[in-house]
């Protein structure tokens, strides 16, 4: 057994959330509960493949491993059912970098691209920074759960070059059911609108099971551009690996021009093996993990519906992130941090930043000691 909740100091770790507190939130006291990586150390067997690494001693440049795209091969077949080609899959630093590129290379200045309400930040960044415009499907909350709004988005699609999918779902927490997948690739295929999905979550499934939408058919694996990651699920987030699936090779090799034009188009000397090690080796401690992150959820939501009955909650089927609803309190988004900052101690990713004001995102991929105290800091923030 893997003891998830022994204690950690990430003091001299560099950590954006934990070194950043006095740059993004004025006070050094603080318990940083915001950014969407884990206060859990990387699986031991990952950390090997580190050291192994750095005990050869030379760090030059670096070619793609062809094991690299294996290891994401085989995990996809295992854990996901999807069988993905070899020959159409590129490494990408983030995520991020991904959207970013994806958005030049598929839209012209001014194109609109779809994505639904609330979102990942960085879904509304990118769109803004390059010039194009923003197009939302606001998604509906139904008794306890977000779904999509089908009507609308049939509406906005017609308009839209790009609808940019988040699966599974951040900050709610949403699995996409298969129907749900299914009339969306329905409506992409009818207004040829491609598709961009954002599946770095796809492991951090806590209920239900993860579909890429690539794998629904032929037709609509012409239009998907799947972004993978094992930083998330395996808390590497910081050695920059990810990868982009393309629906043909030739969009692949417009994707590593782009790459290349700013040089980041190969893997760093730590990642590759990193990675490799993690999709082969990891999948016991992924299982140990999730069933940590299942008690966490129940416990953060047993205490807040206990203690705090003005937030609502609705349990996630996926992430390590609570989508807290604060609009009971009856305050601005501005004034609700200061709360949570000035009177808790407590620094959460507040909903304005995902079009959802009155919200804000709490992560809980920490020990439950660490858990505790957060919820204790939460409770403080609003009495």
């Amino acid at each position: 057994m893997i003891d998830f909740d022994k204690k950690i100091n990430r003091s001299e770790n560099d950590s954006r959330k934990w070194s950043g507190r006095m740059d993004f939130f004025g006070r050094e006291d603080i318990l940083p509960m915001w950014v969407a990586d884990m206060d859990i150390e990387t699986p031991d067997i990952v950390v090997k493949a580190l050291k192994d690494k750095a005990d050869q001693k030379i760090f030059g440049y670096t070619m793609e491993n062809k094991k690299y795209v294996n290891s994401l091969i085989n995990w996809i077949e295992k854990r996901h059912g999807h069988k993905l080609s070899y020959d159409k899959i590129a490494h990408s630093p983030t995520v991020v970098t991904s959207l970013n590129l994806l958005i030049k290379i598929l839209t012209n200045e001014g194109d609109k691209i779809m994505i639904q309400s609330p979102s990942y930040p960085q879904f509304i960044n990118q769109i803004k920074n390059n010039g194009r415009k923003i197009v939302i499907n606001e998604m509906i909350q139904k008794k306890e759960r977000y779904e999509i709004d089908f009507i609308d988005f049939e509406e906005k699609a017609k308009k839209s070059k790009i609808f940019i999918l988040c699966n599974p779902h951040n900050p709610t927490g949403r699995v996409w059911e298969k129907e749900e997948l299914s009339k969306i690739t329905k409506i992409c295929i009818k207004y040829k609108v491609k598709i961009i999905s954002d599946e770095i979550h796809s492991d951090l499934i806590l209920e239900g099971k993860h579909l890429p939408i690539a794998s629904l058919g032929k037709e609509i694996e012409k239009l998907v551009y799947t972004c993978f990651s094992s930083t998330k699920t395996f808390n590497l987030a910081g050695i920059h690996s990810s990868f982009v699936v393309f629906p043909t090779i030739e969009d692949k090799k417009h994707f590593i021009r782009e790459l290349a034009l700013i040089g980041v188009h190969e893997p760093n000397s730590f990642c590759m093996n990193m990675v490799i090690s993690a999709y082969n080796e990891g999948e016991e401690w992924l299982e140990e993990l999730l069933d940590h992150l299942r008690k966490n959820v129940s416990f953060a939501i047993n205490y807040i519906n206990k203690n705090i009955p003005q937030i609502k909650v609705e349990k996630p089927e996926a992430t390590y992130l609570l989508w807290l609803d604060l609009r009971k309190f009856g305050l601005e988004d501005e004034e609700l941090k200061k709360k949570l900052v000035e009177n808790g101690g407590l620094a959460l990713t507040m909903g304005s930043a995902f079009i959802g004001s009155g919200f804000a995102r709490m992560n809980i991929a920490c020990p439950r000691y660490m858990l505790e105290n957060g919820l204790e800091r939460l409770k403080k923030a609003f009495e």
